[in-house]
Order: structure tokens, then sequence, then C-alpha cells
């Protein structure tokens, strides 16, 4: 009886301790980020335009102890405006990827358990899709993220995701979707990410 007592207090010590060794390493709304990147660099207006096609840009932020790097290719940051419809889902406050070859890339973090994604599009069943590369090698897809009003969650609303990595030495990079399509094919959609929350240790 007491082997089995002091095995169920070693897996509860244990498993308190993994759950609680997670904690938040990055929580990004880009509400502090410059506006930069749109067409007509206009930064009084929410109706935005597309990103520059030429926009190309890294923004660096410490989080804690941890360093990351945006990078931003075909995309633009507004800091202040919100989803297309209100009451929105989602904080006030974007990066949006044209779907020609746009993406927003967060450099290589220690270790991820799960990321929070708090996204918008301008109509539903849109979204983005979410890769991975781990100790610098292939982009691998984790999946596409869809908002749809038959799944409940318009996507000019916003929807948010909660999705498992569990990966150390991971990178991460969001494109438009695909919709099935080859990893060649054209992407279906714009699309913007309001907030990156990612636990990790």
């Amino acid at each position: 009886m007491k082997t089995l007592k002091l095995f169920v207090s070693l897996a509860l010590t244990v498993f308190c301790t993994s759950v609680f060794a997670q904690s938040v390493i990055m929580d990004e709304n880009f509400q502090s980020f410059k506006d930069q990147g749109w067409n007509n660099d206009t930064t009084s207006l929410c109706d935005k335009k597309n990103p520059n096609s030429k926009s190309n840009f890294k923004v660096s932020k410490t989080y804690g102890d941890t360093k990351v790097e945006f990078a931003f290719i075909k995309a633009a940051v507004s800091p202040t405006c919100g989803s297309k419809k209100t009451p929105s889902k989602v904080s006030d406050g974007f990066v949006k990827v044209r779907k020609d070859g746009g993406s927003l890339t967060v450099s290589q973090l220690p270790y991820i358990s799960t990321i929070e994604v708090g996204a918008s599009a301008t109509g539903d069943e849109r979204g983005y899709a979410l890769f991975k590369s781990v100790d610098g090698g292939e982009w691998v897809k984790i999946g596409e993220y869809i908002g749809a009003k038959s799944e409940g969650a318009d996507a000019q609303y916003g929807f948010i995701n909660k999705i498992t990595v569990n990966e150390s030495n991971v990178a991460l990079k969001f494109l438009p979707t695909l919709g099935g399509k080859s990893e060649d094919g054209p992407a279906l959609q714009t699309f913007c990410i309001h907030s990156i929350k990612v636990f990790g240790k």
C-alpha cells in the first residue's frame, strides 16, 4: 500500500512539474509594432489595401529572456485596426499577408508545446496555413485553419485556434491556405494574424 501511495505521489509530482514547466514564452498582438508595409503607407485609415508586393522587412523583439525575430514578406502591419466585422472575436492590431507569395515567419524558439493564434479574413471559409521548421530543416505543414459559418466562426469576425506543436528548436511560418491544392499551387486568400501566444519552456 505504501509503495502504491509513493508511486501515485511521484506520478503526480512528475505530471505537475511537466504541466507547470510550460509557460508563456511569447505573447504578441502587434499593437506595439510600427505601421508599415502597405501600398499607400497610410496610418490613419483602417480600411487598408493589400500589403505592398515588394514588402520585405524584419522586426526583433524580446520576451523575457527570449529574443524573437519576425520576418514579413509581402505582408504589412497595422497596430491599431481591427477585423473587418465587429464585435470582433480577436484583438485589434494585425499582420496582413498577401495570397501571392506572402508570409509571416517567427524565428526558432527553444521549445514550443502549443500556440494560440487569433486570425481573421475578408470572407467565410478562409484562413491560414501553419508550417514548422525543426533545427533549420525543411518547412512541414502543421495544418490549415479556416473560419467558417458552418463551424460557428465567421472568419470576418475572427477566429482563434489552439495548435499543438511539441517540438524543440522550431520556427513557425504562416502562409495562405491552399485548400487541398499542391504546395506549388495558387493560394486561396489573403489573411490577417491578430495575435500569437506561444507556450513552451
